[in-house]
């Protein structure tokens, strides 16, 4: 980010500091980059890492300017958890109404669309805009919004593009906060409106479902139906993961390693978007880790021979990704798709055939992995934070952070959450 020059809000992992804009767009991507962030199994977008760096450069930029006028005003934990929820409450239902997965299945990279006005509204409520502000603010976002999936066959960009959508949403809070007007009904507008323009040629009976957006309002959270990724890549693969994960378990002795050149063919069935999304085969040559977290056949492959899906496996740093072992397996996966799995929740779900030489073979599936069928349990979640931090920053600091995080809305002021993930850590893509 040599081209933008210093500022006053945080960027994790690092002393150097932005703008918040800047510093909102550089967080998200370092959140999602790892593809172990959360996500919605009906609307895919990956919530938190467009809400947390848009609540803490919000928070940073109000220490800021507040403390020039001598006065004081703090983001709190319970504010943060507010403007939180308030983004993950709006994104998956923008979502829903423009038919969710099927902006992933006709090529956008729908997280970095309709991720842009639930950024805004994060940032908005962190900032205390007033209703109407909040509306300029959605309609500044959401004529921003983009992101092409295509982003995801090679490159750097697609790590950056939930970035883009915090960019825009906390650009539009704070337009709306110096007074400068959006566009009004942005969602509903029959010409040029969000939801018209994102459903042009879907061919569907309904265009788009404008009532999903205020759909059981109060009585249904989809802040319960965020997904909480057990494996660093594309969650609609992780119900054909832990097919395999079974089928390793059950099949100990025939899933060896030693006897994986002993498979002729391995089938999966997926749902329409995760087919559309990841049911493509990379080229050994042009790999790179955003292409192997995104292609089914090289994720599986790396399942059986590792028998994990974490960052490690997926780096380029421990030529994991030039295997031959694993490209031996990738050449065998084929995939199809199973309308089954287009149900309601079903769309992470998995069927795997696995054909050996001798011609018998075994299957497993799962139509909704851990995480879609029941929430992970907390001890998990704390387990997987552990895990991760792990070498990557003092123990004592890890503790400090898990201490405030569980204790979040108990606190005035989380600029001390904020000093602790700005500290430098070592590289997490080891």
């Amino acid at each position: 980010m040599g081209f933008e020059p210093a500022g006053y809000c945080t960027v994790v992992g690092y002393d150097k500091k932005l703008g918040p804009v800047a510093a909102s767009m550089m967080n998200a991507a370092f959140i999602q980059a790892t593809e172990l962030d959360d996500y919605h199994s009906e609307a895919p977008l990956h919530a938190a890492s467009i809400a947390i760096p848009s609540i803490t450069a919000i928070a940073d930029f109000l220490k800021h300017t507040d403390g020039k006028n001598n006065s004081s005003s703090a983001v709190s934990g319970r504010q943060a958890i507010l403007a939180a929820i308030a983004c993950f409450e709006s994104g998956p239902r923008i979502g829903k109404a423009v038919h969710g997965a099927d902006l992933l299945v006709n090529g956008w990279h729908c997280g970095a669309v309709y991720g842009t006005p639930a950024g805004a509204l994060a940032a908005g409520k962190a900032l205390g805009l007033s209703v109407d502000q909040l509306e300029d603010a959605v309609g500044i976002a959401c004529t921003q919004a983009c992101g092409l999936m295509s982003a995801q066959y090679g490159g750097m960009i697609k790590r950056v593009q939930h970035g883009f959508a915090a960019r825009s949403g906390i650009l539009g809070a704070l337009l709306a906060h110096g007074g400068y007007e959006g566009i009004k009904q942005v969602l509903e507008r029959p010409y040029g409106g969000f939801l018209t323009m994102f459903t042009k040629g879907n061919n569907k009976e309904e265009q788009f479902r404008e009532l999903e957006v205020i759909s059981k309002l109060g009585s249904f959270w989809h802040t319960y139906a965020l997904r909480i990724k057990m494996y660093a890549c594309c969650g609609l693969t992780h119900g054909a993961i832990e097919a395999i994960e079974n089928l390793q378990a059950l099949h100990s002795k025939r899933f060896e390693n030693a006897n994986l050149k002993l498979i002729s063919k391995i089938r999966v069935e997926l749902s329409h978007s995760s087919f559309a999304h990841c049911g493509w085969h990379p080229e050994r040559s042009a790999i790179t880790p955003t292409a192997a977290q995104m292609s089914a056949p090289f994720i599986l492959a790396t399942q059986f021979v590792h028998r994990k899906c974490l960052l490690a496996q997926f780096s380029d740093s421990n030529h994991n990704l030039d295997r031959d072992d694993i490209w031996d397996l990738v050449n065998k996966v084929e995939c199809s798709h199973n309308p089954e799995f287009d149900q309601l929740n079903q769309t992470s779900g998995g069927h795997i055939w696995v054909e050996f030489e001798d011609g018998t073979s075994v299957d497993e599936k799962v139509s909704m992995p851990r995480g879609v069928k029941e929430p992970i349990a907390n001890e998990l979640i704390l387990e997987k934070y552990r895990t991760l931090t792990a070498g990557i920053m003092p123990e004592d600091r890890v503790k400090e952070i898990e201490g405030i995080v569980l204790g979040l809305e108990t606190i005035s002021d989380i600029s001390p959450l904020i000093d602790l993930l700005g500290k430098s850590v070592n590289s997490v893509f080891t």
